[in-house]
């Protein structure tokens, strides 16, 4: 899903009120993030149980790290905090409505959560926008943040998914709801544990994710050899009445076991589960410095789409 996008513009100032959020503001912050993120009435669009799941994914605590600006008793913009202690990072998004842009309400909520990832002991914020977003990426330059890194949105579309070929000794089997957490948990960290921007999981985590109504854990599909998970695909989907998309979450393979085709065997046999369920497309987010991986979904059908970029800023721990 695209990144919300906190704009702002240190020119104006605006009389709205920046607060916590509590869990009666449910139902309207639902609306806004939708709306702030062009999800409103399409098969992407947050229900107030996709929120709660977003909101209290460990190790957020909405009700400390969710802010909220409020103006005339309306809620015109957000910002939530997601705390990585392990890497010593915070990750913050959000953002305004359109009709209250350009008033500095960005910008304070901005401020409110590098306060907070300084509570936190983060020695780095980061954001990711949208390429064309000229306004927030000057914005975020302003403030001191420095781009780190770029990242492709893909999307595949078409009728029939490739042939796959499992490599000799391999086999499929899905993922089991309270036996694989650990193995799921231990295989993505070691899969992604040299990738830019990773910061390795928790049992407790995998778990919560694991069971949000976007995951089915059909689609979290292991390729194994003998009993041994060595790549994955971790899939998901969404639908409303008009269409249904599919998303590949994670991908990957063990680092002992690369080089055997086992990256594009876990893909392949994820866009085929999705598109057994009738998904109109299969979209994903690749880091733009991952060559391989690049390559491999442009050979796979997967055209791009949107390009994203991260911006980061070291937070002085004295500041205030």
């Amino acid at each position: 899903m695209a990144p919300s996008v906190l704009c702002y513009n240190q020119a104006m100032t605006t009389s709205a009120q920046i607060r916590n959020y509590s869990w009666n503001d449910l139902e309207p912050l639902t609306r806004l993030f939708n709306t702030v993120n062009g999800l409103s009435d399409t098969e992407k669009a947050y229900d107030s149980e996709l929120l709660t799941e977003r909101l209290s994914q460990p190790p957020c605590r909405p009700e400390e790290d969710c802010y909220l600006a409020e103006s005339q008793e309306a809620l015109v913009g957000f910002a939530l905090l997601c705390a990585e202690p392990r890497i010593n990072r915070a990750i913050a998004l959000g953002g305004v409505l359109e009709s209250h842009r350009n008033q500095g309400i960005g910008l304070r909520l901005l401020k409110t959560m590098e306060d907070r990832a300084r509570k936190q002991n983060a020695s780095v914020l980061q954001m990711q926008i949208p390429t064309d977003d000229t306004d927030a990426r000057l914005s975020l330059e302003s403030d001191g943040f420095k781009a780190v890194s770029t990242y492709w949105q893909m999307r595949w579309e078409h009728d029939e998914v490739p042939p796959l070929e499992l490599p000799d000794g391999h086999s499929l089997r899905s993922f089991s709801i309270g036996e694989d957490e650990l193995a799921l948990t231990e295989l993505q960290n070691a899969a992604f544990g040299e990738n830019w921007g990773f910061c390795p999981n928790t049992v407790e985590e995998i778990s919560a994710r694991v069971r949000s109504k976007l995951c089915n854990p059909e689609g979290i599909i292991f390729l194994v050899t003998g009993d041994q998970p060595v790549a994955y695909n971790w899939t998901l989907r969404a639908s409303n009445s008009k269409a249904s998309i599919g998303w590949i979450s994670m991908t990957g393979a063990h680092p002992d076991h690369r080089g055997k085709g086992l990256g594009t065997a876990a893909v392949l046999a994820g866009m085929d589960y999705l598109k057994t369920k009738g998904v109109d497309g299969i979209e994903l987010e690749v880091d733009a410095e991952n060559a391989p991986a690049r390559e491999m979904y442009l050979k796979l059908g997967f055209d791009r789409m949107a390009t994203t970029v991260w911006y980061e800023k070291r937070l002085d721990p004295n500041a205030s």
